[in-house]
């Protein structure tokens, strides 16, 4: 039996791009080598974002310091590497929203028995593809019904603060594990961070391949 522990963040376009070559990597090994992935959560903003969330241009260009230039080059590398994967990815649109309660959700769903493949995917696309606010209520409830979830319950969870201190301690546990950037892949003691390639990741699962 083989372990991988991921953090990511709903709000990184990087973190798709590792959930997706991550399930490549898995099938290419697989089903006789069982591997188990345990998912956690990371926040880029612990605290989140205060007031209404711009897009990510906006705040690039204004609070992060950014050019233009700059961010149109991101933009595009981002845009180019998600092509490769299959993905539609495009910044411009995405919005800096507050991802505790998305990562709240995803902790309710994994509780209630949701496939958890399924329940990031579609939580991503939701934000990076669709450029969805997912820390809205509304939008909360439907993708916990896409996830399998009771839309009371989801909405529930948007009138409370079950599951953050879940999350919390997820991206707490991040630092213990010397996560300092995301997607991180921690298979024993071996971290492997940023972006990687489905065959790059099989090999690190099979105790192959470079640490960091």
């Amino acid at each position: 039996m083989t372990t991988v522990t991921v953090w990511a963040d709903v709000r990184c376009p990087w973190c798709w791009m590792g959930h997706r070559q991550l399930g490549a990597a898995v099938r290419r090994l697989g089903a006789d080598r069982g591997v188990t992935v345990i998912r956690r959560s990371y926040l880029l903003e612990p605290t989140g974002p205060d007031g209404p969330a711009p897009t990510v241009r906006e705040a690039a260009l204004t609070s992060w310091g950014m050019d233009r230039a700059g961010w149109e080059a991101m933009r595009e590398r981002v845009a180019a590497a998600a092509r490769r994967d299959g993905l539609a990815i495009d910044m411009d649109g995405v919005r800096n929203v507050d991802s505790r309660p998305v990562h709240r959700l995803l902790k309710l769903a994994e509780a209630r028995g949701a496939d958890p493949d399924l329940a990031w995917d579609l939580a991503f696309s939701a934000l990076l593809e669709r450029h969805e606010d997912v820390a809205d209520p509304a939008v909360l409830r439907r993708l916990g019904a896409a996830f399998g979830l009771d839309p009371a319950e989801a909405d529930g969870l948007s009138d409370s603060d079950g599951f953050a201190e879940q999350v919390g301690a997820d991206h707490r546990a991040a630092a213990e594990h010397g996560v300092r950037s995301v997607p991180a892949f921690v298979h024993g003691d071996r971290v492997l961070s940023g972006r990687r390639g489905a065959g790059e990741l099989a090999a690190f699962l099979s105790g192959e391949g470079v640490v960091r």
